[in-house]
């Protein structure tokens, strides 16, 4: 069966050639490649002609932006499994053949592996999503290691364009809300640079995630808890944008927040990344950090910043307050927290985010 990889460009004279090395150098034979090009202005026009007689269509021209042009490549497409692979990212060896093989015992709609970050060529962390429900809150799979029957674009249409940044997140919950077989190959199939669009433009992407997750909510089965996780994330993310951007932002509403709490003390579940950002959250406040406690045994009785890190025991005599810094299981822990010792008041990292957006006077979109 034929394959088709598209590639969308636009003056990615520094990454491109390898983008088209990782497609060409595919053990699987019947791959057909496309390049849309939006009209670059530096080298990568060259850099793609290097490689015409390997290349099946390249189209270069202007258009209005990054999912026009996968629209573009999709509309032109001819394979049975059509996969996007952006012009700053890489394919790992032998994936097609990985994803077709998976495909034909499965018969999933939509195929999706594991994608590797990394930075100046340093592997970062691994994106992969182990429960397909995190979709209705957040974009959980990554999307450069996503392949798409054609015949479901033909079906159910491709990228909606009014999202600029976010589109291949309203693809896969539109899909997903579509009740399409979704299946999931445990394998790293892409790598893929940090940096790329939805970083550098971070808080529109995080509005229209969550435009677009309220958007099919109602195609839940279990919309009121999905809800909440979509304020949730959405609330963790302005957190983690104003750590990029703007750290005293967050000083100011954690401290507002804890203020009205009136609460002298804290423990900190998680010592983690947030966790260890929450202490550098705390040191302009009147808050003293008692302890981290973390599940994991092998982090227990260790310092972290400077302070000690108990068992989650240490919680069942404790009367003040916790703040959990995780965020992938902060359902799960509050739950651990409560049934131990109900009569602590819990934060999270949404709380948080919450505080800062009212520092902020910002307006929620409903």
């Amino acid at each position: 069966m034929k394959v088709s990889i598209i590639t969308v460009s636009y003056n990615a004279e520094q990454t491109i050639e390898q983008t088209i090395k990782s497609v060409l150098n595919q053990t699987y034979e019947d791959v057909e490649y496309i390049i849309i090009d939006g009209a670059s202005t530096d080298l990568t026009c060259q850099i793609i002609d290097k490689y015409q007689p390997y290349i099946s269509t390249i189209i270069s021209e202007k258009d209005e932006g990054l999912y026009y042009a996968m629209n573009k490549g999709i509309s032109c497409a001819k394979g049975e499994l059509i996969g996007i692979l952006n012009s700053d990212d890489i394919y790992a060896e032998n994936a097609v053949s990985k994803v077709v093989e998976y495909y034909q015992k499965t018969g999933a709609d939509v195929v999706y592996g594991n994608a590797m970050w990394f930075e100046q060529d340093r592997e970062a962390g691994i994106y992969r999503c182990d429960d397909i429900e995190e979709l209705w809150y957040r974009m959980a799979i990554p999307h450069p290691a996503v392949f798409v029957k054609a015949e479901v674009y033909k079906k159910y249409g491709g990228f909606h364009t009014k999202y600029p940044i976010a589109a291949d997140y309203e693809l896969m919950l539109r899909l997903y809300s579509n009740h399409l077989k979704f299946g999931h190959l445990e394998e790293v199939i892409t790598y893929f640079r940090i940096g790329g669009k939805s970083y550098q433009n971070k808080k529109l992407c995080i509005e229209d995630s969550k435009e677009i997750a309220l958007t099919y909510i109602n195609q839940c089965n279990h919309k009121e808890y999905y809800r909440k996780k979509i304020y949730d994330k959405y609330y963790e993310s302005y957190l983690g944008y104003f750590w990029e951007n703007d750290r005293s932002v967050i000083e100011k509403g954690i401290h507002n927040l804890l203020s009205s709490h009136s609460l002298k003390t804290i423990v900190i579940f998680g010592t983690g990344k947030w966790g260890q950002r929450v202490v550098y959250m705390l040191q302009n406040t009147n808050v003293t950090i008692a302890c981290f406690v973390d599940n994991d045994k092998s982090k227990q009785y260790q310092s972290v910043c400077g302070i000690e890190t108990e068992s989650p025991d240490f919680l069942k005599n404790y009367v003040d307050g916790v703040l959990i810094a995780i965020s992938q299981y902060g359902n799960e822990i509050m739950e651990q927290i409560r049934k131990m010792n109900s009569n602590l008041y819990i934060l999270t990292l949404s709380d948080i985010g919450k505080a800062v957006i009212q520092e902020n006077e910002w307006e929620e979109k409903k």
